[in-house]
């Protein structure tokens, strides 16, 4: 029986250990699709196996993974997941492998996030950029298992087409299994995308884990088990609470909250339907993202000159191109627009924010995510929006032509 979280003695009181395995597999041998299959390790587990090990270590909840490999059927295993979570709701976290359904699995069916097995899986990340972008739209993580050299090139390739996409590298991207090997280096390589964190399974190095902590920060670090993985490969040395237990000593119990617990809360609840999200326009966001800027006052409509320029934007809107959104619980309160110009510059054409959420940070979670995606960036402001103006600045814009009368243009080389 769950007998509840762990709790750790500090000097004044105590601390409640919650723990978030963030990286255990489930699926059933009838999932393969060939008699023989050549993937050599064996990732089967049922649920309900898993759950008896969470209440055996006092386990939360875990990320509940499909089996990663191109062998194994995965709406079968999909479903599984689904089902885990279905029957322990408060014990199962699903994300799902990539296929046709992926879009249903993120908006429709309530998978929380995504693995991708670079190793196991057949995906070429440039023809199947439309589906990061599914990922990165519905704001949920990506866990991702990447190739065994070059790894942090393999993540930048993945964020040339998805720059707001939050990937969690799986297993820090350590080299051989249960070392440290180029756990290091990757955190080096990655430590400029904020928006990338690693998680400890199968490190089995604990130094090369606080370097890396000591490299990214506490915030991106999570922690995971690769259940059932190490119980298969180490047999009778196999011991699932180890790796707490050396966590537990190497980090103060402030640190270990964020490995076991917050930081991977902090990543899964951005994808809420209460919490602030950025994402593609779509064409059916045409009409919403109008009646916003039809609600504008005379004023904000003067600084926009939107007088000119309704009829370019529904049309953009519909291209589904240059064009992002903010939303809060389904609700449109943010709209952004940008184009192309020379030398890879961007230009940031629009930014709005429904009055009646500003103040909030939106417009400041928008140009972030601009800034993301488009590296060099250029912008033109009417002498009077002060607002605007105070914003380009706040974010690193410096004016061509301070003194202009009427426009004031911007630029920002985020190179």
């Amino acid at each position: 029986m769950y007998a509840g979280p762990l709790y750790i003695m500090k000097q004044g009181g105590v601390i409640i250990m919650k723990i978030i395995d963030a990286h255990v597999h489930l699926g059933l041998p009838d999932f393969c699709t060939v008699s023989e299959t050549d993937f050599k390790y064996n990732l089967c587990c049922t649920y309900d196996e898993v759950v008896s090990l969470m209440d055996a270590h006092n386990v939360d909840r875990v990320i509940a993974l499909p089996i990663p490999h191109y062998q194994f059927d995965s709406q079968k295993n999909n479903n599984y997941v689904l089902e885990a979570y279905n029957h322990y709701p408060d014990r199962f976290i699903p994300f799902c492998r990539i296929d046709e359904e992926l879009d249903t699995n993120l908006n429709r069916r309530g998978f929380r996030g995504v693995k991708l097995h670079l190793v196991y899986e057949e995906f070429d990340v440039k023809k199947n950029k439309h589906y990061l972008q599914i990922i990165e739209d519905a704001n949920v993580p990506l866990i991702v298992h990447a190739k065994f050299k070059s790894k942090v090139k393999q993540i930048e390739e993945i964020l040339k087409y998805a720059p707001n996409l939050t990937i969690i590298l799986a297993h820090m991207g350590r080299a051989h299994l249960y070392t440290g090997e180029q756990v290091v280096e990757n955190a080096i390589g990655l430590k400029k995308y904020s928006n990338v964190y690693v998680d400890t399974s199968t490190v089995g190095d604990i130094q090369a884990i606080v370097n890396c902590v000591e490299i990214l920060g506490i915030d991106r670090v999570v922690y995971g088990s690769d259940f059932p993985f190490g119980k298969e490969f180490l047999e009778g040395d196999y011991d699932y609470n180890a790796d707490i237990s050396l966590l537990q000593q190497a980090f103060t119990p402030e640190q270990a909250e964020k490995i076991f617990s917050s930081n991977i809360e902090n990543i899964l609840k951005r994808s809420n339907s209460d919490y602030v999200q950025i994402r593609r326009a779509k064409k059916t966001d045409a009409d919403s993202i109008m009646g916003l800027l039809d609600a504008l006052c005379d004023q904000d409509k003067k600084f926009l000159a939107l007088r000119n320029k309704k009829s370019l934007i529904r049309q953009t809107i519909r291209g589904e191109r240059h064009c992002y959104v903010a939303h809060i619980n389904g609700e449109i309160v943010g709209f952004m627009r940008e184009s192309g110009r020379p030398n890879n510059y961007s230009l940031l054409e629009e930014i709005v924010i429904n009055p009646s959420f500003r103040g909030m940070g939106i417009a400041k979670k928008m140009i972030n995510y601009y800034h993301n995606a488009f590296h060099k960036n250029m912008a033109k402001t009417n002498a009077g929006n002060a607002t605007m103006i105070h914003l380009l600045k706040a974010n690193g814009y410096l004016a061509e032509n301070p003194d202009a009368p009427r426009i004031i243009n911007w630029v920002r080389d985020g190179d």
